[in-house]
């Protein structure tokens, strides 16, 4: 029990370490002030170019990353691993070390799931390259791949408790995102739906 709660905290707060809080420190380029005003790694390549993209990406990635390859050593249960993602990812989201102001988790969410299962991993690549050629946008890629993650999840571990608190996770990633996914598909169909009315 006490593990638990060990597990619990230390996912969260892993999670508040933020990459873009990290290139401000180094660098002094705070990503808050520009751009989108997101701290993730898509507004510090959009600022400061791909060195500073990458960087953002690669902690806020490798930080799921570690949570779950820690927990895997540990041989702790599917159930805590997914908790301990919703956590990590939460924690990016809305860190309290930051005032509650994160990025979207997308790259936590990435780490986490690519040190969990290789069938994710290979997933949500899949998906991404596919739906993003046809559609030209990234953001409907990776948001049109999430759901059927959950379903390979629950394949991969055969555990429905596990796989409820990760469909939780997309949830989540979803909700945080809404915006952004609604611009990104009304950008994509409506020109769409405007040559079939001239069409007509």
């Amino acid at each position: 029990m006490l593990l638990n709660i060990i597990i619990c905290i230390f996912s969260y707060f892993i999670g508040n370490i933020l990459g873009g809080k990290v290139l401000k420190v180094i660098y002094g380029s705070d990503l808050s002030t520009g751009g989108s005003g997101n701290i993730g790694a898509r507004n510090a390549g959009r600022l400061l170019g791909s060195k500073a993209f990458l960087f953002v990406l690669t902690i806020d990635f490798f930080k799921g990353f570690l949570v779950v390859i820690i927990l895997k050593l540990l041989d702790v249960s599917y159930v805590i691993i997914s908790i301990a993602i919703f956590l990590v990812v939460l924690g990016h989201i809305k860190p309290i070390l930051n005032k509650f102001k994160g990025g979207k988790g997308v790259a936590t969410f990435a780490g986490a799931i690519t040190a969990l299962s290789p069938n994710l991993f290979f997933i949500i690549i899949l998906g991404i390259l596919l739906i993003s050629f046809v559609t030209r946008s990234l953001t409907i890629g990776f948001y049109s791949t999430l759901p059927s993650l959950v379903y390979i999840h629950y394949l991969d571990f055969k555990s429905i408790y596990s796989t409820i608190i990760f469909s939780m996770v997309v949830l989540m990633l979803f909700i945080v995102s809404k915006d952004s996914i609604k611009m990104s598909f009304n950008k994509y169909f409506n020109p769409i739906k405007k040559r079939r009315i001239e069409n007509k």
